[in-house]
């Protein structure tokens, strides 16, 4: 009997603990865009196609922040970004280029531990005033794959140069022009075109590309664009209304015949390419037709 008070004595006391307590409130966390030179901090116009960059700083309240977000709304939500992390402070800049959008509304936002979240926003309209650029259009690039002893393996978009892998390594004058790489990896992305800044597995060439000291970082982006209309393109327009630096990766995988990426280069100029032909695997090539800004 005494051991039956007991429990309910603690369990009335149990109970009733939590309306003695108080609810802790935490702070959200801190945001804000950077005012600074070379950087947008406030609603503004740019013309399509022009790069802009922004630089955000955030901060902890309480607790450390863990998850970064940043939302474009145009006629539909673009999720550009979702990064985890555990630190009590990030100053975090990104490039970005001006789509076709009449407006683009930018969210950003960050988490604490606990969910605790602030945002901070920027609109962004279009500057009509300038033209569209005329697109170069380059004769058809053929370029080998790592075994293949007769096609030059690198490009260089800027001065229209093929390089072999193993003379591009060689060479950090060479390496500073280098956009495109191609390669055919079985395992997984097959026939491919990477920038050297990308994660090219070990083993597909004789020197690492980790081993460069110069690594350029070009962007790309599978575009829903027919053959015919990549041919009858002749401004930017088509590339910019095509390009998503948001969902653009390091490497156009899997590639196959009258595929079209738009890409940008480590410069910011935009182009895209059409893949022409895809012969063979590791001693084989591809024949692309590319078209970029001046």
């Amino acid at each position: 009997m005494f051991k039956y008070r007991w429990v309910l004595l603690l369990t009335a006391i149990t109970g009733l603990s939590p309306a003695c307590q108080k609810d802790e409130v935490n702070s959200p966390p801190l945001i804000r865009l950077i005012k600074e030179t070379a950087y947008i901090h406030s609603d503004t116009n740019i013309a399509p196609g022009n790069e802009f960059r922004i630089k955000v700083l955030m901060q902890k309240s309480d607790l450390n922040l863990t998850n970064f977000l940043i939302d474009v709304y145009t006629d539909t939500v673009s999720h550009y970004l979702d990064t985890g992390m555990n630190t009590a402070y990030v100053m975090w800049e990104g490039l970005f280029i001006k789509t076709l959008a009449p407006i683009e509304d930018w969210r950003f936002t960050i988490r604490d531990r606990l969910g605790n979240a602030s945002y901070t926003s920027i609109s962004i309209g279009i500057d009509t005033s300038g033209a569209y650029q005329p697109l170069i259009e380059y004769s058809p690039i053929n370029l080998g794959a790592q075994e293949n002893p007769q096609e030059e393996t690198c490009y260089d978009i800027s001065d229209s140069s093929s390089y072999f892998y193993m003379d591009a390594a060689g060479d950090a004058d060479i390496q500073s022009g280098i956009d495109l790489i191609y390669y055919y990896y079985g395992i997984e992305d097959f026939n491919t075109i990477a920038s050297p800044g990308a994660n090219i597995e070990e083993g597909i060439f004789d020197i690492s590309i980790a081993d460069w000291s110069i690594r350029n970082t070009s962007r790309f982006h599978k575009a829903v664009i027919d053959p015919d209309e990549f041919m009858e393109a002749s401004n930017d327009s088509i590339i910019i209304a095509n390009y998503n630096e948001g969902e653009a990766k390091r490497k156009a995988k899997n590639l196959a015949p009258d595929d079209i990426y738009t890409f940008r280069t480590q410069s910011g100029r935009l182009g895209m390419f059409l893949v022409k032909e895809v012969n063979g695997t590791i001693a084989g090539d591809i024949v692309i037709q590319i078209k970029t800004q001046p």
